[in-house]
């Protein structure tokens, strides 16, 4: 598991939000005794008697203008208004000039507003004001900007399993009634198959209700549950036959449940008014890192409709495998072929 370094935890996470404004205090001492001692030693004696009250008011001026500047960026910069950002970036860089300018023109001979060095002095602490601000608020901006990746990601992934819910909800039930309506008419005269016919079906539903709920399943699960799906099916219509032929190991292979099924009903709907013998044959293969699957359907005469049909449910694999699979519909007439590549996750 990737782990963050501390620098990441100190500069972005709640935890040490105390430690990070004591620190940015603790910085703002340090550069205000700087400021005081060093940057105004030419008038030290001028201003000895002042110099604590001189301290204390760069501290305050520091802290008052980078907790307006943070104040702003919550109501300013996260709401996308930049200008107004930058104006208040703008006024708390004069706010820290007003100290030093206050100081030079009170215990300074000579010093004018309107002499070069004031002009070149106030410029130079003016880019290295804004400077020094904006590395203030770059960790409060990555926090906000993570925070919102993050809250992004969350929204995907609730979306990405409404639509699989919703996909799964799609599967065609009306396969399952037509069961039902034709085990309800064979009761008196076919009892035995009406029951096989139900037992079916009640495995089809203990797979849709429990397997399916499972963000993956078993490649080899998927195939039983086709398989008692085409059983079904065959028992519905003797005009119906399948075969299924599965190669490569495909022990411990995992994929999306119900992504087999949706096709096979489309082309058991894009065939249903046909009064000829269905086929349907099913090749599975597991290359390790891809499963190709393979159906043919003989004796389609209108690929339009497949297709058709096929727009229904290619959305499920949009939304489960995204760019990882391909699907090819051929009219090999008189045969159909609808081909789905799946890649695998290493």
């Amino acid at each position: 598991m990737y782990q963050r370094s501390f620098i990441y935890h100190f500069l972005l996470t709640p935890r040490y939000k105390i430690w990070r404004y004591l620190g940015l205090v603790i910085f703002f001492i340090i550069v205000s005794l700087n400021q005081t001692l060093a940057g105004y030693n030419e008038i030290m004696p001028s201003i000895e008697d002042s110099v604590y009250w001189i301290i204390a008011a760069t501290i305050l001026v520091y802290i008052v203008g980078i907790c307006l500047v943070l104040s702003k960026f919550r109501r300013y910069l996260s709401s996308g208004k930049y200008i107004q950002f930058v104006f208040w970036i703008i006024c708390c860089s004069l706010l820290f000039m007003i100290i030093p300018n206050t100081v030079y023109l009170t215990y300074e001979d000579g010093y004018s507003l309107s002499s070069p060095r004031f002009l070149i002095d106030n410029l130079s602490a003016f880019v290295t004001y804004i400077l020094c601000i904006l590395g203030v608020i770059i960790p409060v901006f990555l926090r906000n900007w993570m925070l919102s990746n993050q809250r992004l990601s969350q929204l995907k992934i609730k979306q990405k399993l409404s639509q699989v819910e919703q996909l799964k909800e799609q599967v065609n039930p009306a396969s399952f009634f037509k069961i039902l309506n034709r085990s309800r008419s064979l009761v008196k005269s076919e009892p035995d198959l009406a029951s096989l016919m139900l037992m079916k079906l009640s495995q089809l539903l203990r797979y849709q209700l429990y397997d399916c709920n499972r963000s993956q399943v078993l490649l080899s699960a998927e195939i039983s549950f086709l398989e008692n799906f085409l059983k079904l099916e065959k028992l519905y219509s003797s005009k119906f036959d399948y075969a299924i032929d599965v190669k490569g190991n495909i022990d411990g292979v995992f994929i999306f449940p119900s992504i087999l099924l949706p096709y096979v009903q489309s082309i058991i709907n894009s065939l249903d008014n046909k009064e000829d013998l269905l086929i349907i044959d099913i090749q599975i293969i597991n290359s390790n890192k891809d499963v190709y699957i393979t159906l043919h359907a003989h004796g389609i005469d209108n690929i339009a409709l497949l297709e058709k049909e096929l727009l229904k449910v290619q959305e499920r694999l949009n939304t489960l495998y995204g760019e990882h699979y391909t699907l090819t519909v051929r009219d090999n007439q008189p045969i159909g072929e609808i081909e789905i590549i799946l890649q695998l996750e290493e």
